[in-house]
Protein backbone atom coordinates (compact mmCIF):
# COMPACT_ATOMS: atom_id res chain seq x y z
CA UNK A 1 0.00 0.00 0.00
CA UNK A 2 1.15 3.62 -0.56
CA UNK A 3 -0.41 4.86 2.49
CA UNK A 4 1.75 5.16 5.49
CA UNK A 5 0.84 4.29 8.96
CA UNK A 6 -1.02 7.33 10.28
CA UNK A 7 -3.47 7.36 7.23
CA UNK A 8 -3.99 3.34 7.56
CA UNK A 9 -4.64 3.75 11.43
CA UNK A 10 -6.93 6.42 10.41
CA UNK A 11 -9.06 4.61 7.97
CA UNK A 12 -8.87 1.99 10.54
CA UNK A 13 -10.64 3.88 13.12
CA UNK A 14 -13.38 4.87 10.51
CA UNK A 15 -13.88 1.62 8.78
CA UNK A 16 -12.45 -1.16 11.44
CA UNK A 17 -15.46 -2.22 12.56
CA UNK A 18 -16.64 -3.12 8.78
CA UNK A 19 -13.26 -6.00 9.04
CA UNK A 20 -13.30 -9.33 10.10
CA UNK A 21 -12.25 -8.59 13.98
CA UNK A 22 -8.82 -11.08 13.06
CA UNK A 23 -8.15 -8.21 10.52
CA UNK A 24 -8.66 -5.43 12.46
CA UNK A 25 -6.56 -6.67 15.30
CA UNK A 26 -3.47 -7.85 12.99
CA UNK A 27 -4.20 -4.23 11.28
CA UNK A 28 -4.01 -2.72 14.98
CA UNK A 29 -1.18 -4.66 16.23
CA UNK A 30 1.08 -3.98 13.17
CA UNK A 31 0.36 -0.30 12.30
CA UNK A 32 -0.35 0.75 15.80
CA UNK A 33 1.76 -1.24 17.99
CA UNK A 34 4.37 -1.64 15.99
CA UNK A 35 4.58 -5.13 15.85
CA UNK A 36 6.58 -7.42 13.32
CA UNK A 37 4.56 -10.09 11.22
CA UNK A 38 6.10 -12.73 12.90
CA UNK A 39 5.64 -11.77 16.15
CA UNK A 40 1.52 -11.59 15.05
CA UNK A 41 2.21 -15.12 13.72
CA UNK A 42 3.58 -16.39 16.51
CA UNK A 43 0.50 -14.58 18.91
CA UNK A 44 -2.75 -16.04 16.43
CA UNK A 45 -0.67 -19.35 15.59
CA UNK A 46 -0.40 -18.90 12.10
CA UNK A 47 2.51 -18.28 9.94
CA UNK A 48 3.39 -14.98 8.85
CA UNK A 49 2.26 -15.37 5.05
CA UNK A 50 -0.80 -15.95 6.74
CA UNK A 51 -0.95 -12.84 8.60
CA UNK A 52 0.68 -10.46 5.48
CA UNK A 53 -2.07 -11.97 3.62
CA UNK A 54 -5.03 -11.04 6.00
CA UNK A 55 -3.32 -7.42 6.32
CA UNK A 56 -3.08 -6.57 2.86
CA UNK A 57 -6.73 -8.05 2.28
CA UNK A 58 -7.91 -5.53 5.55
CA UNK A 59 -5.94 -2.62 4.51
CA UNK A 60 -7.24 -3.09 0.72
CA UNK A 61 -10.82 -3.34 2.29
CA UNK A 62 -10.00 -0.26 4.42
CA UNK A 63 -9.06 1.37 0.74
CA UNK A 64 -12.19 0.86 -0.98
CA UNK A 65 -14.46 1.56 1.71
CA UNK A 66 -12.94 4.97 1.96
CA UNK A 67 -13.58 5.40 -1.84
CA UNK A 68 -16.57 4.29 -2.08
CA UNK A 69 -17.89 6.61 1.34
CA UNK A 70 -15.53 9.23 1.58
CA UNK A 71 -15.86 9.85 4.85
CA UNK A 72 -12.01 10.40 6.51
CA UNK A 73 -12.11 13.02 3.55
CA UNK A 74 -15.28 14.62 4.30
CA UNK A 75 -14.51 14.76 8.05
CA UNK A 76 -10.91 16.42 7.26
CA UNK A 77 -12.24 18.62 5.15
CA UNK A 78 -15.10 19.94 7.16
CA UNK A 79 -12.75 20.82 10.40
CA UNK A 80 -10.46 22.85 7.69
CA UNK A 81 -13.80 24.70 7.47
CA UNK A 82 -14.43 24.87 11.03
CA UNK A 83 -11.13 25.92 11.57
CA UNK A 84 -11.23 29.00 9.27
CA UNK A 85 -14.91 29.93 10.73
CA UNK A 86 -12.87 30.53 13.64
CA UNK A 87 -9.91 32.82 12.52
CA UNK A 88 -12.66 34.83 10.99
CA UNK A 89 -16.22 34.57 13.07
CA UNK A 90 -17.89 36.39 16.18
CA UNK A 91 -19.17 35.19 19.13
CA UNK A 92 -22.07 33.83 18.31
CA UNK A 93 -20.74 31.77 15.31
CA UNK A 94 -17.93 30.49 17.41
CA UNK A 95 -20.55 28.93 19.77
CA UNK A 96 -22.18 27.09 16.93
CA UNK A 97 -18.44 25.81 15.82
CA UNK A 98 -17.85 24.61 18.73
CA UNK A 99 -21.21 22.67 18.97
CA UNK A 100 -20.81 21.44 15.57
CA UNK A 101 -17.30 20.13 15.88
CA UNK A 102 -18.47 17.99 19.32
CA UNK A 103 -21.18 16.55 17.32
CA UNK A 104 -18.44 15.74 14.46
CA UNK A 105 -16.24 13.92 17.44
CA UNK A 106 -19.26 12.23 18.32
Amino acid sequence: SSMDRFEISTLRAYYGGLLTVKQDEMIRLHYDEDMSYGEIADMFEVSRNAVLDSINKGVKHLENYESALHLVEKDIRLHALLDELVDTADTAVLDKVEQLKKILEG
